[in-house]
C-alpha cells in the first residue's frame, strides 16, 4: 500500500528520520524526489597481519523498491552520496513521491542488517605487498611511493652486494698484476718502458673499475654495451679492457635484480570485520532517481 508522503511521514516521524538531496544550484523546478534508504557508516580498519590502519567514511543510498529488506545488495544498486549535498530541509522546488507503507522503524533496522552484510561481503580496501621484502604499503600510500620505499629498504643490501662484487674484481686485478707487472725495472730500456706502460694501463683500469662501483652505489648505472676493443691491443690491455666490461655487466645485473625485487609488488585485499564497522545513522533520503 502506498500512502501520501506527508501523511505517512506524520505516522513514522518519531521513529524514522528524513533527509533531502539538495536542489541548490538547479535551474529546473518541480522535480520529483523518491525515497531511498540512506546510511552513513565508518569502517575502522586495523589489520594485525599487515599493520594497516585506516578509517573510511561511507555514505550510501539504495532505492526502495521492495518491501523485502532481506534482498542482497549489489554494487550497481548502491549510490555513493556526497554528504555536502544533503540537507534536513525540504527544497521548495521539488515534489515528493509516495512513501511505501511498509517503511517503518523495523524496515530500517532490517535494511541496516543487510547493509552490514553487504560491507562484510563486498567492501574492501586494496593495498600493496612486496614479496621480496614481505612488507605492505601504508594507508593511502601510492604504488610509486611504496616502490620508492622498497628501493630505500633494499639500498643497504644492494651496497653490500656491490662491495662484495668489487672485492672479487680487485682480486682479479691482483692476479693480472702478478702475471704482467714486474717490480724490477732495471732491465733493458725497451722492457722498462713497456713495464711503465703496463703499470699506467693497470692503474687507469683499476681507477675506472673503482669508479664504476662507487657511482653504481650512489645511483647511476654503468653502460654495459658489447665490448669493442681498440685494434692492436697488447695482451695486458686486452685483459684489462674485458675485465672492465665484465664489471659493467655484473653491476648492471645486480642493480637490475634489486629493481626487480623492489617491483615484485601485488595487490593485497583487506575486508572489514563486523567489529570494524560502525553505523553512524540511517534514514530515508529523498532524492531524484538519477542523482549522483
Amino acid at each position: 500500500m502506498l500512502l501520501n508522503s506527508e501523511d505517512h511521514a506524520l505516522q513514522v516521524a518519531d521513529k524514522v528520520k528524513y533527509l533531502f538531496f539538495s536542489a541548490e544550484g538547479r535551474r529546473d523546478t518541480n522535480r520529483k524526489f523518491f525515497p531511498h534508504f540512506y546510511v552513513e557508516a565508518r569502517v575502522d580498519f586495523n589489520d594485525v597481519r599487515t599493520g594497516f590502519r585506516q578509517t573510511v567514511s561511507l555514505n550510501r543510498a539504495l532505492e526502495i523498491y521492495s518491501e523485502n529488506a532481506e534482498l542482497l545488495w549489489a554494487g550497481d544498486m548502491i549510490r555513493e552520496i556526497d554528504p555536502r549535498k544533503i540537507t534536513s530541509v525540504k527544497p521548495h522546488s521539488v515534489l515528493l513521491g509516495c512513501l511505501p507503507g511498509f517503511v517503518d522503524a523495523n524496515f530500517i533496522s532490517r535494511m541496516e542488517t543487510q547493509f552490514l552484510q553487504y560491507l562484510l561481503r563486498s567492501f574492501a580496501v586494496r593495498i600493496y605487498r612486496n614479496f621480496a621484502l614481505d612488507i605492505y604499503s601504508y594507508s593511502r600510500e601510492s604504488l610509486q611511493d611504496f616502490v620508492r620505499r622498497c628501493h630505500e629498504l633494499l639500498d643497504g643490501p644492494l651496497r653490500q652486494e656491490l662491495d662484495s662484487l668489487h672485492e672479487v674484481f680487485n682480486r682479479r686485478l691482483g692476479q693480472i698484476a702478478q702475471k704482467h707487472l714486474h717490480a724490477d725495472e732495471s732491465g733493458p730500456l725497451e722492457d722498462a718502458r713497456a713495464d711503465a706502460q703496463n703499470k699506467n694501463a693497470f692503474c687507469r683500469c683499476s681507477e675506472r673499475i673503482a669508479g664504476l662501483f662507487l657511482n653504481a652505489a650512489v645511483g647511476s648505472n654503468p653502460a654495459a654495451e658489447s665490448p669493442r676493443p681498440p685494434a692492436e691491443m697488447r695482451e695486458l690491455e686486452e685483459r684489462l679492457f674485458y675485465l672492465e666490461w665484465e664489471a659493467c655487466r655484473a653491476i648492471t645485473e645486480v642493480k637490475r635484480s634489486y629493481t626487480d625485487k623492489a617491483w615484485s609488488v601485488d595487490e593485497y585485499i583487506i575486508h572489514p570485520n563486523l567489529k570494524d564497522i560502525h553505523l553512524v545513522r540511517s534514514c530515508i533520503l529523498w532524492m531524484p532517481l538519477q542523482a549522483a
